[in-house]
């Protein structure tokens, strides 16, 4: 894709127009990456119960290089005079973190987690010229690990993770564009995509929210699943959270309801916390207002579900997307857990 240099400008009107920066797929490439690790468990385990992983620390390195006029292809330096630039190789590195369950000899589930570095290098189909290579960056899609695993002996594991992902290489190009006053219309209706919490990659996965210590429950509100916080380790922070773009919108108000209940488990010391909130942001990803709420173990019911609602401030007039997010904050010696359902973030018509 070639952005022209000059143009002709017909408008009848006056209008305002902006430089902005578009990124611009070069290349996409498809990496898989298999890496084996064994270590030694901290004691001796039965079994392995399970084990969940993540990608994290991902990076992307271009490598630039020449074609020089006999046909050979040469490195270019960081610092190098004026030349033609092409993008030949990129480097993919990161960190698989995993959390490990196991079963010891006196059929105790424990856990501990490993982190993996991982680095792989993968050739493009072919040569791709860029303009500017500081305007050249890596964009990872489709992020997907695999393990496998087995236990030899009683204190050894050993794993195999398969990491596979998408890097796109990408690179911003300058254009004009005409903007244009958007309506700060009050869009109806839940602007989080499955509130109710019904659509599941696997037990720790919601399709459409991001997790942290979270496992999929079939106590619901309604519906078949709900999201229970806590239930992999009560004595470990959670979190649940979604990004929402779609229909947010300056100087308004949203309003978060959810339905909330307490799990008992263990020996019933019930000592967490549960916030709630929701963070606004600008189209520059900077935080430019919160509406939050804060509830305590003991103002939650046992087993039964509860709503809870809360109304925000008025919006900055820069809103353009915002994070619902349900964190899980346990104290010392906490049991039980926290079971969320039925999520919805609804614009509230200013009054006039």
């Amino acid at each position: 894709m070639s952005i022209p240099s000059q143009f002709l400008f017909t408008e009848s009107a006056t209008v305002k127009c902006l430089e902005i920066k578009v990124p611009v797929v070069i290349e996409a490439v498809d990496i898989e990456q298999v890496v084996d690790s064994t270590i030694t468990l901290p004691e001796l385990a039965v079994k392995i119960d399970h084990i969940t992983a993540s990608i994290r620390d991902l990076k992307g390195t271009p490598v630039f290089v020449d074609q020089l006029s006999s046909g050979d292809i040469i490195l270019v330096p960081t610092v190098s005079p004026e030349r033609e630039v092409w993008i030949k190789k990129v480097i993919v590195s990161g960190t698989i973190h995993k959390q490990i369950f196991y079963v010891n000899k006196q059929n105790e589930v424990r856990h501990f987690a490993e982190d993996v570095p991982f680095s792989k290098m993968q050739e493009l189909r072919e040569m791709k010229k860029v303009k500017n290579r500081g305007d050249v960056f890596i964009q990872f899609h489709n992020i997907d690990v695999d393990i496998n695993w087995e236990l030899p002996r009683p204190s050894r594991l050993h794993q195999t993770a398969v990491v596979q992902l998408t890097a796109k290489v990408v690179e911003d190009q300058q254009i004009f564009v005409q903007i244009c006053p958007s309506p700060k219309v009050c869009p109806p209706g839940n602007r989080l995509r499955d509130g109710g919490l019904e659509n599941w990659a696997d037990p720790y996965h919601p399709v459409f929210w991001g997790t942290s210590n979270v496992q999929q429950t079939t106590v619901a509100h309604s519906g078949s699943y709900a999201a229970e916080l806590g239930m992999l380790n009560p004595l470990l922070p959670g979190s649940l959270f979604q990004m929402v773009s779609n229909g947010i919108v300056g100087g308004r108000q949203y309003r978060l309801s959810f339905w909330v209940a307490e799990c008992i488990l263990g020996t019933r010391n019930s000592a967490f916390a549960l916030n709630a909130e929701v963070v606004f942001f600008d189209e520059n990803g900077v935080q430019v207002g919160i509406g939050s709420q804060n509830l305590s173990s003991t103002g939650i019911p046992d087993g039964a579900y509860t709503q809870v609602q809360f109304t925000t401030p008025v919006t900055d007039g820069n809103a353009a997307s915002a994070m619902v997010r349900f964190s899980f904050i346990p104290a010392a010696g906490n049991t039980n857990t926290v079971r969320i359902d039925d999520v919805a973030l609804e614009c509230v018509p200013l009054m006039t």
